[in-house]
């Protein structure tokens, strides 16, 4: 364009109704964008159960051996009802399935070995870990729900240890460990018609770690004000998954060096932190009261806390979400999240197992208990499952 017509009144005219349309243009795509992404924020759970998704979704999931997808689609996983495995078969089928970081924790758990006197790894025909079913239900049976610290290490969990230390103070009763690796409420939610009808007399709920890892908690982030960024973010990530490369990925977050500091700001905009997915809590607590099972509540303990720093063995072992390299903010969403689990057993009236405040004594040093940030060492799960059989055996008594 020549210096005459970029002086032009007309061309300057027709150049800024250009200018402004490609910026009306842009701003309505943004906003459409926007709106659609906060349509699917609603919807989430509705698209996930949806064929059309479910699809693409259960291709990204990365499973082990003894996991499916499930049966009712959506991106959901189940138990595989019948596999057997000796503890270095389950390590060996956990490498050829490409569960790298899997297959190390196992050989770090086994050199305690097992204390629950089963030497063998095994998933029941009804689709949960450990022995069958009683189908006669003679014995108050008790529902441990949760994600991979209650599935336990190998053939090692608490639950089984909780129902031998039952069984010690004389109190027989049926301990089925749903615990599922990877599991949120959400997925607890997808599966409560299963676990209704056990017709369970307790119900403990035993989770929350996966979900305080995969939460962005700033105000301020850009995830949490854009669901737009929050779409992309989910996308990426399930591409990355269907790829092959979320293995690479998950090890280099599990490799960082942690980096504890207790006055990051960051780990003071925690102090008002309420986790988002309560409510689903509630309509679990919902769903079991109405058929008349008593639901027990149980704090997370972890082996970062607020109250005192991290040793170096604590540093090496440890590991955290992926928006934080400092572990005083884990141990800060833990904190917040525990109080939001006592709160709501206060006003619902409900039980409440405090593994968090029972750990501060039981747990010394703390690092000896925990293969990492959350998972537990074998006698660090025969502990639990001990004081959860001390916390339990009054109300099992009363069934």
């Amino acid at each position: 364009m020549s210096a005459a017509e970029q002086s032009n009144p007309r061309v300057k005219f027709r150049l800024s109704v250009k200018l402004t349309a490609a910026v009306l243009v842009i701003l309505v795509t943004a906003v459409l964008f926007e709106a659609m992404a906060r349509i699917v924020f609603v919807y989430r759970e509705d698209i996930r159960k949806s064929s059309l998704a479910s699809g693409v979704l259960q291709r990204s999931l990365i499973l082990d051996p003894y996991e499916m997808s499930s049966p009712e689609g959506s991106y959901h996983w189940v138990l595989r009802p019948g596999y057997q495995a000796t503890k270095e078969k389950l390590m060996a089928d956990k490498m050829r399935a490409g569960r790298e970081l899997g297959a190390r924790a196992l050989r770090t758990g086994m050199k305690e070995g097992t204390r629950t006197g089963d030497a063998g790894f095994r998933i029941n025909r009804a689709g949960f870990k450990g022995p069958e079913l009683d189908p006669s239900h003679a014995r108050p049976r008790i529902l441990a729900l949760g994600d991979s610290t209650t599935f336990g290490m190998g053939p090692d969990n608490y639950p089984r240890h909780l129902e031998t230390a039952l069984k010690r103070r004389g109190i027989a009763a049926e301990v089925i460990n749903g615990g599922v690796e990877g599991y949120c409420t959400i997925n607890v939610l997808f599966e409560l018609d299963r676990y209704r009808s056990l017709k369970p007399e307790i119900v403990t709920l035993f989770i929350g770690w996966n979900a305080l890892y995969s939460h962005l908690p700033w105000p301020n982030a850009w995830e949490n004000r854009l669901r737009i960024v929050w779409l992309v973010s989910r996308a990426y990530n399930i591409l990355m998954a269907i790829s092959g490369d979320s293995q690479a990925y998950a090890k280099r977050m599990y490799n960082r060096q942690l980096k504890p500091d207790p006055v990051s700001p960051k780990v003071g905009a925690l102090q008002a932190y309420t986790p988002p997915f309560m409510g689903r809590i509630e309509r679990i607590i919902d769903e079991f009261e109405s058929i008349g099972t008593e639901v027990v509540l149980v704090t997370l303990p972890g082996l970062f806390t607020v109250s005192g720093n991290p040793s170096p063995q604590a540093l090496k072992i440890g590991h955290l979400p992926a928006f934080t390299e400092n572990p005083f903010v884990l141990a800060k969403l833990t904190e917040r999240y525990n109080a939001a689990l006592r709160a709501l057993a206060d006003r619902r009236r409900l039980g409440i197992i405090d593994l968090e405040k029972w750990s501060v004594s039981a747990f010394q040093p703390r690092e000896s208990f925990f293969l990492d940030s959350v998972h537990l060492t074998a006698r660090g799960l025969e502990m639990i499952g001990s004081f959860m059989a001390e916390q339990l055996a009054g109300r099992v008594k009363k069934r």
